[in-house]
């Protein structure tokens, strides 16, 4: 079976999905798949050499100088007159005519904006067997900056999508969140939920700092995952607290000035990025502070609950409810509940909310681990081939 991943990753920085795509595609190959990257990307600079990771996996890149913004109010409008706009076509058709067929296409993340041409393409080269698939990597509905819900970013979505499920042969969801954001549209849709994977650990766990110790792990990006709200929020406790941030981003400079405004400067550090961000931990960690707007399924709650860390996230859309078992590796707040939030992070410092030991904590992330998630992937795979 060959299956294609169409993505708008040039594969060489290592986010999440990059991650979870590299792995699952290594993993595939190693059972006898035949596995392909088709990346579009916008930038000329994106057509670079593999990174390290993605080492062993056929990947051929094509430049399409595209905008999200501009492209989506496109494909609405397109919608609304009854047509099709088909972003990405002619490189679709050149991969598609220059490489063996494949049996399932596998389309992520916004790259749904070249689902349309596939379709288009797919149909022109008579290629009616190829099944698509939708495999996407976090919430439809993202909150997005005040000004494109302004400019009514939302009501487009709406509206492409309920004209873009009927597109797809199945669809993989990372969180059952995702699934039910993906069944108001498709009430009928072969939907699999198959979470993200986890590769086994089997070094030493983080034990409870006797100080209260929180860590932030993840991408510096406010408008996704509201560090400013953590700030704030932190600003609040008038006990004594540190924070260690592992990661970098485009907001790092501001969040600075925020922290500094809010006279809690001091009491972070900035550690940057880090290959494994639990590394040097030796004073121990009271909890994972994860305060995102929306996500798919957020790895890192997973990641933190692996070396026996518990987690404080919100309850955003979408992923958190399916990984945090409350009294035991976290608990959860409503998503953007300052008061909430204030009082779970007051209660946890003070011994009134109580996790399960870190052996306890790592057990309950055994349940993604990439073996028992590769079963369920190829399964789910069959079932959609031979449809």
């Amino acid at each position: 079976m060959k299956i294609l991943l169409l993505s708008g990753s040039s594969y060489t920085t290592y986010g999440g999905f990059e991650r979870v795509a590299s792995s699952v595609s290594k993993a595939l190959i190693k059972r006898g798949y035949n596995v392909e990257l088709l990346s579009i990307v916008a930038k000329k600079s994106e057509l670079e050499k593999d990174a390290e990771y993605v080492k062993g996996i056929k990947i051929q890149r094509y430049l399409l100088k595209y905008r999200m913004r501009i492209m989506v109010p496109k494909i609405f409008f397109y919608s609304l007159l009854g047509k099709t706009y088909t972003p990405g076509y002619n490189q679709i058709r050149d991969y598609l005519k220059n490489n063996d067929k494949p049996d399932i296409v596998i389309v992520t993340n916004v790259e749904w904006i070249f689902t349309f041409a596939l379709k288009k393409v797919l149909k022109d080269l008579k290629f009616d067997d190829v099944k698509i698939v939708w495999w996407h990597h976090t919430s439809l509905y993202p909150k997005l900056p005040i000004w494109m819900r302004i400019l009514g970013s939302n009501f487009m979505l709406r509206i492409i999508f309920k004209k873009l499920v009927k597109e797809f042969d199945a669809f993989l969801a990372i969180s059952t969140g995702i699934k039910e954001q993906i069944l108001k549209f498709a009430p009928s849709a072969k939907i699999y939920t198959v979470f993200n994977p986890l590769n086994p650990y089997n070094g030493g766990l983080i034990l409870r700092s006797k100080k209260t110790i929180f860590l932030y792990v993840g991408r510096i990006d406010d408008n996704p995952k509201n560090i400013s709200f953590m700030f704030k929020g932190l600003s609040k406790i008038k006990k004594d607290w540190k924070l260690i941030i592992v990661g970098t981003g485009p907001d790092e400079n501001k969040l600075k000035s925020l922290a500094n405004d809010l006279m809690i400067f001091q009491k972070i550090e900035w550690k940057g990025f880090k290959a494994d961000p639990y590394k040097d931990l030796n004073e121990g960690v009271t909890s994972l502070l994860f305060t995102s707007r929306y996500e798919g399924f957020p790895m890192v709650l997973v990641e933190a609950n692996q070396r026996g860390i518990p987690v404080i996230s919100s309850n955003c859309q979408t992923g958190p409810s399916d990984i945090v078992i409350s009294g035991v590796n976290g608990y959860l707040y409503p998503e953007g509940d300052m008061d909430a939030f204030v009082k779970t992070v007051n209660d946890a410092m003070d011994g009134k909310l109580t996790f399960g030991t870190p052996e306890e904590i790592a057990k309950t992330s055994e349940r993604f681990y990439e073996n028992e998630y590769m079963e369920r992937f190829i399964d789910f795979l069959n079932k959609i081939n031979t449809k």
